[in-house]
């Protein structure tokens, strides 16, 4: 018989077909109990969760300046950080309502009350909504409201920094223009009275074309200088490191440790990896030695192989205990270094900006100022020229348009700053739409998802349970899984009718014998056969029923006698099955108290005559040597045409290798659910070892309607004619 191969690794999911077979019958009620208890314990444990909620618009409503005190047009983005700042939670937790609720210790109050916020868009970007959870729905709306006012606090705040800093890069700007507008009132005051005694006759009308281009020029210089004014405005702004508006002490966020990291963290410590080595060395000695077929020849030095990789597999199971115990420290310490570092990276590209953005600031005003300095070179030329034409009349008419132009650049500056002074009375850039309110229903009112998961779980406990245990019990469930395991099967064999009848089931059953008959007779290794052995690894595995029904099925088929002998001496079965007395049986002929002939029943006719197995007066060791069975058989075989021989289990019963050994063929019964395959294999190399000849295994109680399907049922048309 070929030698099985090694185990595969690979998972058949036809146990769990066969899992449910061998344990429906008590997993379900238990399965049902578990879940129930599981459902209801979540059930009992479960504490709503009520949700409050505060609800925020941006005021983009102006009194009469549109875009001067503009608000984000995204509320989550700009305004979520600063919610969740510190600044703001531990003003909330400085409250004494927020204490007298039980927020006393401030640090793990901030944690519990960031951890229980939610911040999201209400709807459209303009809309913000301030959540929090908690199991009292009172505390829900009273945290809510607590952060929605202490985040409005410091957002007007906020507001008024913005104002006042604006006023204070706008008054010295203003203060200049006053006093450049003045100078401008003097000028013109000195050039009028000193041109009051010119000639009306004086042909200024006639330089009107060249005051143009000059104006022309006046205005370009002039222009210049306003975006001079604004830029050094910028500049001033952007190097002013007293500028920041807000300085907001935001929280460094750490993501928390996930599983696949800590695991990576610990495959890959250096002891682990060490000992994983070790292991590894080990096992690959022992394979070599499992391999090379050196296990029992130097059993001591595998043995102690042995030792070793549990040993190493003890230590490498410690040293990812204490990795993973290092695992959620060292890998927050790096996640918080990473984000210091990201932080730290991002806070100086941000100073790089800055210091960029004024540089290039810095720049442009140089190149306007050069321009400027070409134009007013231009115009002090042309100006020149017009004083020797015109005289003080045009030198008049310039100190007007200067005038001019500077009330225009400070009135614009003054209406700035009353548009910001006019529009910071409108309030707060933020209103409450809705404040919270205490919730009257929980988020879940109950955990139904949460149930459904533990009666699951709670039922497929015992599933679980009954899966290892057939993973362990290695059951032979088909004819496949002795093909795989390569344990040879013969034929296969329908299961055995409660009650014998004409149905379809007798049938069946009928023809899986007559198969297994044609499969020895016919078979080329064993057609010479004349003495058979029916044997199994254990008791209730169907060596019985098969070893009678094949004899009376060859007594057909042959139209000659066959003679069914029951060598179970311990627990024999076939004078019951065919309701025959005892007799000296063949314990009897093999302690010489009587002949084979004596013996012998036939009163079941001349198809099929019975051994018994007798009773026992020496023990079956003693009875069933090869000898005397060597001896019953060559006797036998002078007067039957097939000897089929009903045996005792191989793993419990000795003697059965001897009575084996010295028949012609050995099948070996598999019952399906019932046989192990383990012991089918442990069966067949001790037949085997003893010299029988097993031809294959016969896999016997397959149901009716399965085999059947596999091998189709083809009925008679014709009664059918017992021979």
């Amino acid at each position: 018989m070929p030698q099985p191969a090694a185990d595969s690794v690979n998972f058949d999911p036809r146990v769990l077909v066969s899992t449910w077979r061998h344990c429906w019958f008590w997993a379900t009620p238990l399965g049902v109990a578990l879940g129930c208890a599981a459902a209801f314990t979540v059930y009992a444990s479960f504490v709503p969760m009520f949700k409050a909620s505060h609800m925020l618009e941006a005021n983009q409503d102006y009194i009469v300046f549109e875009n001067v005190l503009a608000e984000s047009s995204n509320l989550e983005a700009t305004e979520k950080q600063i919610i969740l700042s510190d600044i703001v939670l531990d003003d909330v937790v400085s409250k004494a309502d927020i204490q007298a609720v039980g927020f006393s210790d401030p640090v793990q109050s901030v944690n519990t009350i960031r951890d229980g916020l939610g911040i999201e868009t209400a709807g459209t970007q303009t809309l913000l909504r301030i959540t929090y959870a908690d199991p009292d729905p009172n505390i829900a709306a009273l945290v809510c409201n607590e952060v929605a006012a202490s985040f409005l606090e410091q957002r007007e705040r906020l507001d008024n920094r913005r104002v006042i800093d604006l006023e204070s890069w706008l008054t010295p700007s203003i203060d200049l223009w006053k006093a450049e507008v003045q100078g401008h009132e003097r000028r013109i005051s000195e050039l009028s009275k000193s041109t009051l005694g010119f000639d009306p006759n004086n042909p200024v009308e006639s330089l009107e074309y060249d005051l143009s281009t000059l104006s022309n020029l006046r205005k370009e210089v002039q222009d210049m200088r306003v975006q001079e004014s604004w830029l050094e405005t910028a500049v001033t702004r952007q190097l002013d490191t007293n500028a920041t508006p807000f300085n907001l002490n935001e929280e460094l966020l750490v993501p928390e440790p996930t599983n696949a990291d800590i695991k990576r963290f610990v495959e890959n410590s250096q002891e682990v990896t060490r000992q994983r080595g070790i292991v590894a060395e080990q096992e690959t000695i022992l394979r070599s030695l499992e391999k090379n077929g050196l296990k029992n020849l130097r059993q001591e030095y595998y043995n102690e192989v042995s030792r070793k990789v549990t040993e190493a597999e003890k230590k490498l199971a410690s040293a990812r205990e204490a990795a993973e115990a290092q695992a959620v420290k060292a890998i927050s310490d790096d996640l918080r270094q990473a984000a210091e570092r990201a932080r730290t990276i991002a806070s100086k590209k941000a100073v790089i900006k800055t210091k960029q953005d004024a540089v290039n600031a810095k720049e442009e005003l140089a190149k306007l100022k050069a321009r400027r300095a070409l134009l007013e070179v231009e115009y002090d030329n042309e100006r020149a020229r017009l004083q020797q034409k015109g005289g003080n009349a045009v030198e008049l008419l310039f100190a007007k348009e200067d005038r001019e132009i500077a009330s225009q650049l400070l009135g614009m500056m003054q209406q700035r700053l009353a548009a910001i002074k006019i529009e910071r009375r409108r309030g707060s850039g933020l209103h409450t739409v809705d404040a919270a309110k205490p919730p009257t229903r929980p988020v879940v009112p109950l955990p139904f998802k949460n149930m459904i998961l533990a009666g699951l779980l709670g039922l497929a406990a015992p599933f679980s349970l009954g899966l290892l245990l057939e993973l362990r019990a290695k059951r032979v469930s088909d004819a496949e899984t002795l093909t795989a395991g390569n344990l040879a099967p013969f034929g296969e064999v329908a299961k055995l009718p409660s009650k014998v009848g004409q149905g379809k089931r007798q049938r069946v059953f009928e023809e899986s014998i007559d198969t297994l008959r044609a499969n020895l007779m016919l078979s080329k290794q064993t057609k010479d056969a004349r003495t058979v052995t029916v044997a199994s690894s254990m008791s209730g595995e169907g060596k019985s029923s098969v070893s009678s029904q094949l004899a009376i099925s060859l007594a057909k088929a042959c139209g000659e006698t066959v003679l069914l002998v029951d060598a179970d001496l311990r627990s024999p079965d076939q004078h019951d099955i065919f309701g025959l007395e005892m007799g000296p049986g063949l314990a009897g002929v093999m302690a010489g108290d009587a002949n084979l002939a004596d013996a012998v029943d036939d009163t079941l006719g001349e198809l099929v005559h019975v051994l018994p197995a007798g009773r026992m007066t020496l023990s079956p060791h003693r009875l069933l040597s090869s000898e005397g069975m060597r001896t019953l058989l060559d006797e036998a075989l002078q007067n039957y045409k097939y000897v089929i021989v009903d045996t005792a289990p191989v793993l419990s019963a000795g003697e059965t290798l001897a009575v084996a050994a010295q028949t012609d063929a050995t099948l070996v019964c598999v019952m399906r659910d019932v046989s192990r395959s383990d012991a089918v294999l442990r069966s067949s190399k001790r037949l085997e070892a003893a010299g029988a000849n097993v031809v294959g295994t016969v896999f016997s109680g397959v149901p009716s309607r399965q085999y059947a399907y596999r091998y189709g049922d083809y009925r008679y048309l014709t009664p059918k004619i017992d021979t």
